[in-house]
C-alpha cells in the first residue's frame, strides 16, 4: 500500500507553493528563486541530520558542481561559504547520534594523526604573525582548516568497515568518470550557451584558456583547465591501478577502459602538469610492484606510448603538441618564463621571513584582506609555493613532512597487509596522494582546489582505517 504523506507536510508544500506563484506574479523574479533555494537548503540540512552519509556524499558531489553551478547561475551567492558549512552541520549530526565510541574513534596515537595535530597547530601559531596585517584574513583561513579537520574526523566515523570504504572508492571514481566524460562532450560537441558566455565574457579567460595552434582548454564542470587535468591524472591512474586489483575480469576490462577515457579527457585539459603526474605516477606503482609481471608490462606499454607521443610524425594535432611540450626543455614558454622570474625576485623575501608574511596575504586573498602587504596581489602559482609564501619555510617544511610521513605509512601498509582488495585500495591511496600532494602540489593549486581537498582527506582516514581493517580480518 502506497504511504501518503501526513496532513501537515500536504499544507506545507502547498502553502510554499501559493507562496512562490504569488511572488512570482506580483514581486521580482528573484524572490521564488530565493524561496526554493531556502526550502531547498532546509531539506538538504534535515537529510543531513537523519543521515549523516548523506550529506558527506553530498558534499563531495557539491565540490565536483560548485564551479560548475556558479557558472551556470551567475548570482552572487556565496558558493565557496556555503559548502563550508556542511562540515559543522554534519559534525553537529555525527555528535547527535551519540554512537561515536561504537565506531572505535580512538585513534589518538596514529601517527598520520598525530602529523595532522601538529600542522593544525601551526596554523593556530600563525595568527600571532606580526607581518599579517589583517586578523580577517586568518579567521578565514582557520576556519578552512577547521572544517578540513571536522572532515577527517567524519570520515573515520562513517567508514566503519571496508563494505562503507568500497563505496567511497567507488562514488570518487564514478564522480571523476562523469567529470571526464563531461570534459570529452565539451571537446567535441563545443562549450553550452552559459559556458560559452562565461569564457568570453569574463576578463583573461579567452587568454589563459587559448591553446597555441586553435582551440580552448576544456575544463568540465571544476574552476579551470588545471583544476580539471590534474583531477583527471589522478583519477587515471586510480583506475588503472585498481585494474591490477583482485577483482572480476569483467571489472578490470571496464576499468582499463574507464582510464583510457579519462586519459583522454585529460589531454583536452591542455595541463602539462598533468602529464608529469601521469608518468611519474606510473613509475612509482611500477616501483612498488616491480617484481609482478603485469607491472612490468605496464612498463612496457607506458613507454612505447612516450615514444610514440615524442617522435611520431603527427604535427599538426594540437592536442599531442601539448602532450609534447611537457617534456620538452620550456625554453622559450612564456608562463614559465614568468614564474621563474617571479620566484627569482621574491626569494629574498622567503630567505627574510621563515614564518611567512602570513596567510591570506597573496594573490587575490591579499588585495581583499591584506591589501597595503608587500605581498599582496603576488601571483602564487602552486600550492607548495604558495605555502612557503604565506606560513613560511618553516610552514613548507611541517607541510612536506607530514606528506611524507602519509606516504611512508600507506606505502609501509601496502606490503604489510594481506588481504588482496585492501592492498590495492593502498596501491591507490599511494598514488593519488603522491600526484595530488607533490607533483602536482608543485606547479598547480592541488591541495586547496575542489573537490581535491575533499578527496584528500578521506584518503587520510581510509589509510588509518584500512591498517585496522586488514588486522581486524587477520584475526577473524
Amino acid at each position: 500500500m502506497r504511504k501518503v504523506l501526513p496532513p501537515y507536510q500536504l499544507i506545507g508544500f502547498l502553502l510554499i507553493a501559493i507562496l512562490i506563484a504569488t511572488s512570482s506574479t506580483y514581486l521580482n523574479i528573484m524572490i521564488p528563486i530565493a524561496i526554493v533555494a531556502i526550502v531547498i537548503t532546509i531539506f538538504i540540512v534535515v537529510a543531513i541530520f537523519k543521515n549523516p552519509e548523506f550529506g558527506f556524499y553530498f558534499m563531495i558531489a557539491f565540490g565536483f558542481l560548485l564551479a560548475f553551478v556558479d557558472r551556470l547561475v551567475r548570482s552572487r551567492i556565496p558558493l565557496y561559504s556555503i559548502i563550508f558549512m556542511i562540515p559543522f552541520i554534519l559534525f553537529l549530526a555525527v555528535i547527535l547520534k551519540r554512537d561515536i565510541h561504537s565506531t572505535s574513534l580512538r585513534f589518538g596515537k596514529d601517527p598520520i594523526i598525530f602529523g595532522y595535530i601538529i600542522t593544525f597547530v601551526y596554523t593556530l601559531v600563525q595568527a600571532f604573525n606580526p607581518q599579517m596585517d589583517s586578523f580577517l584574513g586568518w579567521i578565514s583561513y582557520f576556519r578552512q582548516a577547521v572544517c578540513l579537520g571536522l572532515i577527517l574526523f567524519i570520515s573515520l566515523y562513517l567508514f566503519k568497515d571496508l563494505k562503507h570504504i568500497r563505496y567511497f572508492f567507488k562514488f570518487i571514481l564514478a564522480a571523476i568518470l562523469i567529470t571526464a566524460m563531461y570534459g570529452c562532450i565539451q571537446q567535441w560537441f563545443g562549450f553550452t550557451p552559459f559556458e560559452r558566455r562565461w569564457v568570453y565574457q569574463t576578463p583573461g579567460v579567452m587568454a589563459l584558456y587559448s591553446l597555441p595552434g586553435g582551440g580552448i582548454r576544456k575544463f568540465s564542470f571544476l574552476t579551470d583547465p588545471a583544476n580539471y587535468g590534474t583531477l583527471m591524472a589522478s583519477g587515471g591512474l586510480a583506475f588503472v591501478v585498481l585494474s591490477f586489483g583482485p577483482f572480476s575480469r569483467k571489472k578490470r576490462i571496464i576499468l582499463r577502459l574507464c582510464s583510457l577515457l579519462i586519459f583522454l579527457s585529460m589531454s583536452y585539459s591542455g595541463t602539462r602538469t598533468a602529464n608529469i603526474m601521469v608518468a611519474s605516477g606510473l613509475a612509482i606503482y611500477i616501483m612498488m610492484t616491480l617484481n609482478q609481471k603485469k607491472s612490468r608490462i605496464l612498463a612496457g606499454i607506458a613507454v612505447a606510448f612516450y615514444l610514440f607521443i615524442m617522435y611520431s610524425p603527427i604535427y599538426s594535432n594540437v592536442t599531442i603538441n601539448r602532450l609534447r611540450s611537457a617534456f620538452n626543455s620550456p625554453q622559450h614558454d612564456a608562463s614559465y618564463d614568468v614564474r621563474i622570474i617571479n620566484r627569482e625576485r621574491i626569494r629574498p623575501y622567503i630567505h627574510q621571513h621563515p614564518f611567512g608574511g602570513g596567510v591570506n596575504t597573496t594573490g587575490q586573498g591579499g588585495l581583499q584582506y591584506n591589501p597595503h602587504h608587500y605581498l599582496a596581489g603576488f601571483p602564487p602559482d602552486s600550492s607548495l609555493f604558495s605555502t612557503t609564501l604565506e606560513i613560511g619555510w618553516v610552514g613548507l617544511l611541517i607541510q612536506l613532512s607530514f606528506l611524507f610521513l602519509v606516504l611512508v605509512s600507506s606505502v609501509h601498509y601496502f606490503y604489510r597487509c594481506t588481504n588482496p582488495e585492501i592492498k590495492a585500495y593502498f596501491a591507490a591511496i599511494t598514488i593519488i596522494i603522491f600526484t595530488l600532494g607533490l607533483i602536482g602540489a608543485y606547479a598547480q593549486f592541488t591541495l586547496t582546489s575542489m573537490p581535491q581537498i575533499f578527496i584528500f582527506i578521506p584518503l587520510l582516514a581510509c589509510i588509518i582505517k584500512l591498517r585496522k581493517l586488514d588486522q581486524i580480518l587477520i584475526t577473524t
